[in-house]
């Protein structure tokens, strides 16, 4: 029981992870976005769970 709680902690810890990187990215210039090759991305953040 243990194990599965801390494998669902570490999944959300990488999703705030993630979640913070993305907005970090997003809120740069366009014109850095385009030169790093970052696309904004619309999609739904979802948090994906190891089991």
């Amino acid at each position: 029981m243990f194990e599965s709680l801390s494998r669902i902690r570490a999944a959300l810890a990488r999703a705030s992870k993630h979640r913070k990187t993305v907005r970090a990215l997003n809120a740069l210039p366009t014109e850095i976005q385009k030169d790093i090759g970052w696309t904004e991305s619309r999609s739904i953040d979802e948090i994906r769970l190891p089991f």
